[in-house]
């Protein structure tokens, strides 16, 4: 699994040293969560990271200038978050800088109860899988439905067990309209939190 995904952990690395170099905190949300946290290996397109105590929208000239010293390129989603493109190898990776703005959201709680990852002897702040499960209900696309079914199915094959408690106390931290459709979401993909 490992020298597959090579490529992403050469990335997340070089992000992670030049991010903590310049003072942001940042967490890894997304599916990255599952080989750096859990050793499940899943076919990432991207990376993920939540930063924290900072904002590249309200401070982009920050960010571009530590893209520009690592000659990484610097773009903007659709969403409107902006993302570094890292060469790593032969590939030229994505990695998302993400935050609470626009149209992401992401609770405080989902973010506090996270684990601490080892990759090459560097440590990645985590996202846990139950908060993952969440993130992919509230994006509400077939791509996420198809995510938590796979995901679903990986986890009934493997020693992982899903605290359900955690993933009705996250689900609970959104606004009080969005709960039902998030529950609903998750149930449908098999993943029963009765």
């Amino acid at each position: 699994m490992r020298g597959e995904l090579s490529k992403y952990f050469d990335a997340l690395i070089r992000v992670a040293n030049a991010l903590r170099s310049n003072g942001i905190d940042f967490e890894l949300i997304g599916s990255m969560v599952l080989p750096i946290g859990y050793n499940i290996y899943w076919d990432v397109h991207d990376i993920d990271l939540f930063i924290m105590g900072e904002s590249p929208f309200m401070n982009p000239d920050k960010f571009e200038r530590i893209a520009a010293e690592n000659d990484w390129d610097v773009g903007s989603s659709a969403f409107g978050n902006m993302y570094v493109e890292v060469l790593a190898g032969d590939a030229m990776i994505r990695v998302d800088l993400m935050e609470n703005a626009l149209d992401v959201y992401i609770p405080n709680e989902l973010l506090d109860d996270h684990i601490m990852a080892k990759i090459n002897g560097v440590e990645i702040k985590s996202m846990k899988v139950e908060g993952l499960v969440v993130l992919k209900a509230k994006e509400a696309t077939d791509d996420a439905e198809e995510f938590l079914e796979e995901l679903n199915e990986r986890l009934m094959d493997s020693s992982i067990q899903l605290d359900k408690k955690k993933i009705l106390r996250f689900i609970a931290s959104y606004p009080e309209d969005e709960r039902a459709s998030l529950r609903h979401r998750i149930e449908m993909a098999g993943i029963y939190l009765d």
